[in-house]
């Protein structure tokens, strides 16, 4: 099972691609299967507001989800240490892309 993970705003298929992962309200969870979608989640971010230190604590928080595929529109300067270390492939992606657009290319390439 492969778990993606997109930073939304409400969250779910069909919300928009945000343009901040730290800031986010929202991640879309995405389980797939054999390349067929077999469950969503909409998690909470629940370190959108931290002034400071939030990009670590968001990539730890995906991590510990077990997420497998990050597609973000941002570069995760602070976060790319831990990601690849809990062996999350970050893919970029173009923010406003519905979720379930990116979702789609990326069954297309598994």
């Amino acid at each position: 099972m492969v778990r993606v993970v997109i930073p939304t705003s409400k969250g779910g298929l069909d919300d928009k691609i945000h343009k901040s992962l730290v800031r986010a309200y929202t991640f879309t969870l995405v389980e797939l299967e054999n390349g067929e979608i077999k469950g969503v989640k909409v998690l909470e971010n629940p370190y959108k507001d931290k002034p400071y230190g939030a990009g670590p604590k968001v990539v730890l928080f995906l991590v510990s989800r077990g997420v497998n595929v990050l597609l973000t529109p941002m570069d995760c300067p602070k976060g790319k240490a831990i990601l690849e270390a809990g062996g999350v492939k970050i893919i970029k992606v173009k923010p406003g892309k519905r979720v379930k657009e990116a979702i789609k290319s990326l069954q297309s390439s598994l």
